[in-house]
């Protein structure tokens, strides 16, 4: 997997950087010049800064995190193990989902029933032009209008597992539903997103938490460098900020800057929100139970603080302890097999 897959990619994810480099500057600027004049030390504002760095660590971290790890690639390689691990992990979800549509259609079939009873059961004249419906309903339902071509698609339906399965053109390699090949990167991605320019990677089922803290923490330190600078610069010290050129043409441009990038943040973090709601929202009262099951597996377990620190990894630390397991049963089973027939064996 290389990283630099184009010039323009990496000019936005370059582009990142300069947005940091400009936060920390204005902030580490920030002087308060009535303790300057009495030469005394604004503990406050020292305390203020210290918080920031801790927000710019989080942020650094996750953006790092987003573009250099695995989104979730699908290769011939790994494909059976990951449709055993999406089969377990998205087990719940499917259920949930089989369990409604039941409901709905067995509901469906029931209106379309009593409304069937009310229409014919007037009286005995009817029962001609009833028995006419009935044998052109029977009609309309063995005449079945032929699916169009551009309708069919390629699905191959595994009989191991309670999902559907589709094959890649390009990859040539067994997928879900959910995933989807990128033609950026040139891989097929597990519960694909979007193709992310800024981290200059997929956003797929192993990276989507740290892209999602990257959002969020970004939010966070643009509207707290913005307050910080906003009361030590402008509102304590109105007069010298008036008089001096400089110092409000900076001002100007860092409110405009945090603006413009804060609310660009917001709405990635608002477009994430959009995204889990629209997959669950035609499914009614299970809604919440399913996004709730959903963020579980993005972020990899309960709720915890855990969540909001990006050195934890979501979706690929429950990969990894799932081919732990694999790994000890395999061996578990060898070591019997050896022992059946008087061997010794030796784990790796």
């Amino acid at each position: 997997m290389k990283f630099y897959k184009s010039c323009e990619s990496f000019s936005f994810f370059m582009s990142t950087y300069v947005v940091f480099f400009i936060q920390i500057l204005y902030v580490y600027k920030i002087n308060d010049d009535f303790s300057v004049e009495n030469n005394e030390k604004n503990k406050a504002l020292i305390i203020c800064k210290e918080i920031f760095c801790v927000l710019f660590t989080f942020t650094f971290c996750s953006h790092f995190a987003s573009s250099f790890s695995n989104p979730g690639i699908i290769q011939k390689q790994n494909s059976k193990e990951i449709l055993e691990f999406y089969n377990i992990t998205y087990k719940e979800i499917l259920k949930t989902k089989a369990k409604y549509e039941r409901v709905n259609v067995i509901e469906k079939e029931k209106e379309i029933y009593s409304d069937e009873e009310d229409e014919y059961s007037e009286g005995d004249n009817d029962i001609d032009i009833s028995r006419e419906y009935l044998d052109n309903s029977n009609l309309q339902i063995i005449n079945t209008p032929k699916l169009n071509n551009n309708q069919k698609k390629k699905k191959i339906v595994s009989k191991k597992y309670d999902f559907e399965l589709t094959k890649c053109k390009t990859c040539l390699v067994l997928r879900p539903k959910s995933s989807h090949h990128c033609s950026d990167c040139h891989i097929c991605v597990l519960d694909r997103n979007n193709h992310c320019p800024w981290m200059n990677n997929c956003i797929g089922l192993f990276n989507r938490k740290f892209f999602i803290l990257f959002c969020l923490y970004s939010v966070i330190t643009v509207a707290y460098s913005f307050s910080i600078y906003f009361y030590y610069v402008v509102f304590k010290n109105f007069k010298t900020f008036r008089r001096s050129f400089a110092r409000s043409m900076s001002g100007i441009f860092f409110m405009f800057f945090s603006f413009i990038y804060g609310g660009f943040c917001y709405t990635m973090l608002k477009d994430e929100r959009k995204d889990i709601i629209k997959e669950f929202r035609s499914y009614g009262n299970e809604k919440k139970k399913l996004m709730k099951l959903k963020m579980k597996i993005i972020f990899g377990g309960n709720f915890s603080l855990k969540w909001f620190f990006p050195c934890f990894k979501g979706g690929k630390n429950n990969f990894n302890s799932f081919l732990g397991k694999k790994t000890k049963e395999t061996n578990n089973k060898a070591k019997k097999k050896f022992n059946r027939k008087g061997l010794l064996f030796k784990s790796e």
